[in-house]
């Protein structure tokens, strides 16, 4: 486009941007039989065929023409629901007095006889507004046009965009459009109504009346809920009369104390009632500023409307998004597109409660998750597979979409990062080799681990681009995915402290130095949502014995439920049972449950047979993680705590039975907790390493061990036990000596996906590397085709033997092998305590016999048959090279060799002494055949062509 304007969005991207993950495509394939020359015969067809796009929307569904690919059928089933919409994709294209001229246009065709049997909520609101009594009839109030005529909505934020903040602008808009129609509409703009001037031709009538009988029924009463404007009032449920035949807006008027339909506000989708139906507020229109001649008005609803002018209700205007003075109702009735009578759907308190909490960012992720007292949106963000309920960055999405904010805009970044370095400067070896002098050695060493992360930033602005929050953490990530959901986990805990949420501590949202925010902000938290209290006292027992049993980065299964309970006698009590809970004690007796419960009162709140969650990520509340942590997979647990303040809202959302609740919230009730722990997934090893090392701990290894390889100038390497070969792949990515490289293992399937992996770089990336072998076999076994090579590693592989095995291995490397260097690294069993955050083991535990099994801390992975501590370590690498005439220096990576507990790894470097060359026995003496029990599963060879270049 000339000019260098904004592109054109495609029907496709206004439909997403209007209604998300609620447009609903659906491809159908279709066959033209009679090509086949067997009409309504399902006969395959050779050729390509055709597609058809339903798109369901909330209101409207439509079917596409045929297309040859889908992604058209996709964009005619779009364009064809934005012109059922009346939305008009070139928006940007429209003046302002293009505008003017499509509202004029488009009011004057909403009045013409063919509209009046659209199938349009406009459409039924016309023909119910005939059969309105008196002055009113044929009258359409003008906050209907505003409210359900998406053409002119958006012709009017052309015009000015402030409308989105404030759609009661519409009306005066809508006015306005219709006084330049004086000869074919009647407007009244102190009733807020148009009519069609001449009466509509009887035919066209009488065809509305028999074709649209059905809407007049019997009288109805709809359930409804009643917000009134001053805070100390509570919400309360209402009932709506719909007598047969009457406008509904007319009924709902009549309870606002309002004079007719026509001076009844409708705010835009508010959520969803019980069973689906959508719900909407209704209140009063605020004042016009234009109306100078306000006696004309009904007496008694013009005092109405000043009275409460003054009157803002807090409650309605958070869940509305806009400024809502006097009282307010919230309901689930209307009019459909295809719909031929009235709709109406029951709203409970728990509706409007539940709509107040799926507000703010934590209540999202409660309401996702089905735990609104239990769950709490999570401090941190670890990975994909550890995280429970929806990604941030689409609560994120959803919380601007909720408060008619802009989309987030996220700005990904990437840098190199260079890895730590300075870790080996700072090691203490028992032995120092090398000639090199230091500064040369430090360049090689800041040459090493370079890589790239990713930084994330997120802005969220109000529709029109004005700044409401800027996220800009300054931490790195490996992948970029998780930069994105870190920024927007930032934001939204930002957002919920903001909220007051009562489940988010301030404390959690560190690092605020990297959030910006003007000091006013696009909404405003009323009263009820202002839980604050963020010290719970909770009479959880942590002083009887018990430690805890389950390691941050776990994922647990639990089953839980929560009841309120008023129990005068033993409120402060609490309780461990591996038995039934008192509850089960009370239902399994009926001869004494009428007597128990007239003694303590007790309403379940909220259960759940199987929910899971990540330990230490903030995703439960405390005192629910902290049990589960002391538990064992099968044991029972119940206790109490009191109740936070200002919880109403929360317990009222998930609440059968609010009169009853609010009762027992009003007496000195305390929270019963009933927790049984179903599973435990322990965090992997590299998953717990990742959390308190960066570069990760497995990326320091293979840094080490370059290290190394360049300071011996080594042409060959063996990786003992290579698994899916990570060591090797990453060497690749060094500039090293190393012309031929070999793994072994014992695991097809990870020597599979060694060898694809090798095989796509080894062809894509020039490096000094002639050869490269995978062979199928275990490292206790000699194999005479790696005798004698350079370097030989074995990294965090020895653990996974018996203990016997792993001495075995080394007799047979150093005695057999005979490596010039061996690399060999295992866990710190001692660093444990810190990557778990067990309680430490102190002096006199250790020396302890009674010692329990629970108070020490568990290996790193599940499959680990053994880990030494640095002493153990130690013993072993010493005895073994006095024996083979090898030295050995001991170092590590993560942590610190002079601090305690030592390196996270440690690991000994085993140099083949010069006295010992040749002195090998009983090698070449055995047969050649038996000295290769190793099978080649994969073998690279670069091409002669390729060592010229």
């Amino acid at each position: 486009m000339a000019g260098g304007g904004k592109p054109t969005l495609t029907p496709k991207a206004i439909i997403h941007q209007r209604f998300g993950a609620n447009a609903i495509y659906e491809i159908e394939e279709v066959h033209d039989s009679a090509q086949s020359g067997c009409p309504g015969l399902a006969i395959p067809q050779k050729g390509p065929c055709l597609y058809r796009c339903h798109l369901k929307l909330p209101d409207i569904s439509v079917v596409s023409n045929l297309s040859k690919k889908k992604k058209d059928s996709e964009q005619s089933a779009a364009e064809l629901a934005l012109e059922k919409l009346g939305i008009r994709p070139q928006n940007d294209d429209i003046t302002v007095e293009e505008a003017w001229d499509d509202i004029t246009g488009r009011i004057k065709y909403i009045f013409s006889d063919e509209f009046l049997s659209a199938e349009h909520p406009l459409g039924a609101h016309l023909r119910a507004a005939l059969r309105r009594e008196g002055d009113c009839c044929g009258s359409v109030p003008v906050a209907v046009i505003a409210t359900f005529d998406a053409k002119i909505n958006s012709r009017c934020k052309i015009i000015d965009p402030s409308v989105e903040s404030d759609p009661s602008l519409v009306i005066s808009y809508v006015m306005e459009a219709a006084a330049k129609l004086s000869d074919y509409i009647v407007a009244s703009p102190h009733a807020a109504s148009l009519r069609r001037k001449s009466p509509y031709p009887p035919e066209v009538i009488e065809a509305v009346a028999t074709t649209h009988a059905s809407d007049s029924l019997e009288s109805r009463e709809v359930e409804a809920v009643y917000i009134p404007c001053v805070g100390k009032q509570i919400v309360e449920p209402d009932a709506l009369d719909f007598s047969s035949g009457r406008y509904y807006l007319d009924a709902i008027a009549e309870r606002l104390c309002l004079k007719d339909g026509s001076q009844v506000m409708i705010s835009r989708t508010l959520g969803k009632a019980s069973c689906g139906s959508e719900c909407r507020l209704y209140y009063a229109i605020p004042m016009f500023k234009s109306s100078d001649n306000s006696s004309e008005t009904n007496e008694s609803s013009g005092e109405e409307l000043s009275r409460t002018k003054n009157h803002r209700n807090a409650r309605a205007s958070y869940i509305c998004g806009q400024d809502i003075h006097g009282d307010a109702i919230l309901a689930s009735v209307g009019y459909r597109w295809k719909s031929e009578d009235l709709e109406y759907d029951d709203v409970t308190v728990k509706s409007f409660y539940r709509i107040c909490c799926g507000m703010s960012p934590n209540g999202i992720y409660k309401i996702s998750r089905k735990a609104v007292i239990a769950a709490q949106l999570p401090f941190a963000y670890t990975t994909k597979s550890n995280w429970r309920g929806p990604l941030p960055r689409e609560i994120l999405c959803m919380f601007c979409h909720q408060h008619r904010l802009a989309e987030p805009v996220f700005s990904v970044s990437s840098a190199p990062v260079k890895s730590l370095s300075d870790i080996y400067r700072s090691h203490k070896k028992l032995k120092v080799s090398g000639t090199d002098d230091e500064n040369s050695r430090n360049e090689k060493e800041d040459t090493l681990g370079l890589g790239h992360g990713f930084r994330c930033g997120v802005k969220v602005l109000t529709k029109s681009q004005d700044l409401v929050l800027d996220c800009s953490p300054r931490k790195m990530y490996e992948k970029e995915n998780d930069a994105i959901q870190h920024a927007s986990l930032k934001a939204l805990l930002w957002f919920s402290k903001f909220f007051d949420d009562m489940d988010v501590d301030g404390s959690d949202t560190d690092d605020d130095e990297d959030i910006k925010s003007p000091s006013t902000a696009p909404f405003a938290v009323p009263p009820i949502l202002g839980n604050g209290d963020s010290s719970r006292t909770t009479n959880v027992p942590s002083g009887k014995k018990r430690v805890q049993s389950i390691t941050n980065g776990s994922v647990v299964s639990i089953c839980y439920s929560l009841s309120l309970a008023v129990d005068p006698a033993h409120s402060g009590d609490d309780y461990w049972s591996d038995g039934e809970s008192p509850r089960e004690a009370i239902e399994s007796n009926e001869d004494i449950e009428s007597e128990v419960e007239a003694e303590y009162s007790i309403d379940l709140i909220e259960s759940n047979e199987e929910i899971e969650f990540e330990i230490g990520t903030g995703a439960m509340l405390s005192h629910i993680e902290r049990a589960v942590t002391q538990l064992t997979v099968g044991e029972y647990a119940s206790f109490n705590t009191t109740l936070p303040s200002a919880a109403e809202a929360l317990f009222l959302a998930v609440a059968t039975d609010t009169v009853r609740t609010r009762w027992l919230l009003s007496e000195r009730s305390h929270l019963d907790y009933s927790i049984l722990l179903l599973g435990v997934k322990g965090p992997t090893e590299e998953r717990m390493e990742a959390a308190f090392f960066k570069p990760p701990l497995s990326k320091q290894r293979v840094e080490y061990a370059v290290k190394h390889i360049k300071e011996s100038s080594a042409s060959t390497l063996a990786d003992f036990g290579c698994g899916s070969g990570s060591l090797l792949d990453s060497l690749l990515d060094y500039p090293t000596s190393l012309q031929t490289i070999i793994g072994v293992d014992i695991s097809p399937k990870g020597l599979a996906r060694a060898a694809k992996m090798l095989h796509v770089k080894l062809n894509k990336e020039a490096c000094n590397v002639n050869s490269a072998t995978l062979y199928d076999g275990s490292i206790l076994e000699f194999d005479s085709r790696l005798h004698d090579i350079d370097i030989g590693t074995c990294l965090e592989v020895i653990e996974h033997m018996e203990e016997d095995q792993a001495c075995e291995f080394g007799e047979k490397v150093l005695s057999l092998f005979r490596p010039k260097l061996l690399i060999v690294s295992t866990p710190n069993f001692e660093y444990n305590t810190i990557l778990q955050q067990s309680t430490p083991v102190t002096q006199e535990e250790k020396h302890s016999e009674e010692k329990s099994e629970s108070q020490l801390p568990k290996f790193r992975n599940h499959d680990h048959k053994f880990e030494w501590t640095r002493e153990q370590f130690n013993q072993w690498a010493s005895k073994l090279a006095e024996r083979h005439s090898y030295s050995v220096e001991f170092s590590g990576v993560g942590g610190s060799g002079e601090v305690e507990p030592g390196f996270a790894s440690q690991i000994a470097v085993f140099r083949r002494e010069a006295s010992s060359e040749g002195k090998e026995v009983g090698v070449e003496n055995v047969a050649e055949g038996s000295m290769q029990p190793y099978k080649v599963i994969w073998e690279w060879r670069k091409r002669d062509e390729d060592k010229k270049d």
